[in-house]
């Protein structure tokens, strides 16, 4: 009998050390977009694409980023910086070969079905959490892009919802639904394998792991890889580009916070309206 129950026990602790991992490898560089509002000496605002679902990095990969720094609060940086060079090698002689090996041999085409097999996945997140934020329209429309893509769509590898109903995605997480109650950002945070985040963020990603479908499949194992393969996948394109993104940036680690404090900070304010853009020269571009 005990060494039934200590069998039992061990398997469970492989279990436990196995989901620890796979929620770190599956948040990588996803952290959700958030960030301290105390920044000064705001200069410019850049275009971007405001897609809520891209890594903490990905915001750098179509806009030119910001060339100034600006004083911000950060008083986790002893704890952060070391994190951040830790993640800075694994990144760019680890993932960002890996990276740049998958797209050249992988077609687009295919790439493109994986990529919308996965977002397809992820509506019911973003539909639960429309619902707990009172948005049930939006909550529907993610069930509808749900039902549509899984059936017309193959499982999910093609985006008929979008093409041929006009029933854009539209991606919130849990981060997002305790803000709407009152949460606050917290202080600035840099993540294990995971990349910028704050601690709101930090409590809002295993209510997000656990609502994702593949965390409720019958083969934990198949779930498992899944799961990894979907969380790099998603940042493929930018790890790709990850040095070339960083070159010539004399502190990487500044240049990386407040990009992410300004990009998540622009987001916030302007949310899913077109950004009117204002340089220095005070002229307007609208996006």
């Amino acid at each position: 009998m005990i060494n039934i129950f200590r069998n039992k026990l061990f398997s469970l602790s492989i279990y436990c050390r196995r989901d620890f991992a796979v929620l770190l490898l599956i948040s990588l560089l996803a952290a959700c977009s958030s960030a301290p509002d105390n920044i000064k000496d705001e200069t410019k605002v850049v275009t971007q694409q405001q897609q809520t679902d891209l890594g903490p990095y990905q915001q750098n990969t179509h806009a030119p980023s910001v060339v100034t720094y600006q004083v911000i609060d950060d008083p986790l940086r002893f704890i952060n910086e070391p994190i951040f060079s830790f993640n800075d090698v694994f990144y760019e002689y680890l993932l960002t070969p890996f990276s740049k090996g998958y797209q050249a041999v992988m077609p687009e085409p295919i790439d493109q079905g994986i990529r919308n097999f996965f977002n397809n996945l992820s509506e019911p997140v973003s539909a639960i959490n429309h619902l707990f934020q009172g948005e049930f329209k939006r909550s529907a429309n993610n069930l509808s892009r749900l039902l549509i893509n899984s059936t017309i769509g193959l499982f999910g590898m093609f985006d008929p919802a979008s093409h041929w109903f006009e029933i854009n995605a539209d991606t919130t997480g849990f981060a997002k639904t305790i803000e709407r109650y009152g949460v606050g950002r917290g202080a600035y945070l840099v993540l294990p394998f995971i990349g910028p985040s704050n601690v709101r963020g930090l409590v809002a990603m295993p209510f997000d792991q656990y609502a994702h479908p593949l965390n409720h499949i019958n083969d934990d194992e198949a779930a498992t890889q899944l799961l990894i393969i979907n969380g790099v996948h998603r940042q493929i394109p930018v790890l790709a580009k990850y040095p070339q993104m960083l070159e010539g940036v004399d502190n990487r680690y500044e240049f990386i916070r407040n990009l992410y404090i300004q990009g998540s900070k622009r987001d916030q304010e302007f949310g899913e309206k077109p950004l009117i853009i204002k340089d220095k020269n005070n002229q307007m571009d609208k996006h």
